[in-house]
């Protein structure tokens, strides 16, 4: 049993460093994500006022293909954001993914080409 134990906590702090390895190939988030999040989504809408914005999850490392320069580092997070329709009236959250690129939002992934989760997960979307 201590063996099983040792086994498995050699493994746990292989991944983190393995993990911290190519989170430092990205660069550090802002710690101010968040809030940098909200302003840009805040700038892309018609009518930003009551709008809120909702996060999904933490960021994640991402290679994105935007605006022409390919295979980009960057990070991504999960939102939905919920804004005022052209009638007046609220609409429901609509998900998005937004691209961080050297600690500042740039992206929706519908305005990039491509872009694809750098830590092995799903792919995120593929606007070619």
């Amino acid at each position: 049993m201590k063996k099983y134990k040792k086994m498995l906590l050699g493994a746990a702090a292989f991944a983190a460093m393995i993990s911290g390895a190519i989170a430092a190939d990205f660069g550090a988030m802002p710690a101010n994500y968040e809030q940098a999040a909200e302003d840009y989504v805040m700038s892309r809408l018609a009518d930003p006022r009551g709008a809120s914005v909702q996060f999904m999850g933490d960021p994640y490392p991402v290679i994105a293909d935007i605006a022409g320069y390919d295979d980009l580092e960057a990070w991504a997070v999960d939102i939905r954001v919920r804004s005022k329709l052209p009638n007046g009236g609220k609409g429901g959250y609509v998900p998005y993914t937004l691209i961080f690129y050297r600690g500042e939002p740039v992206a929706f992934e519908m305005d990039v080409q491509k872009v694809v989760r750098a830590d092995g997960y799903q792919l995120v979307a593929d606007n070619q």
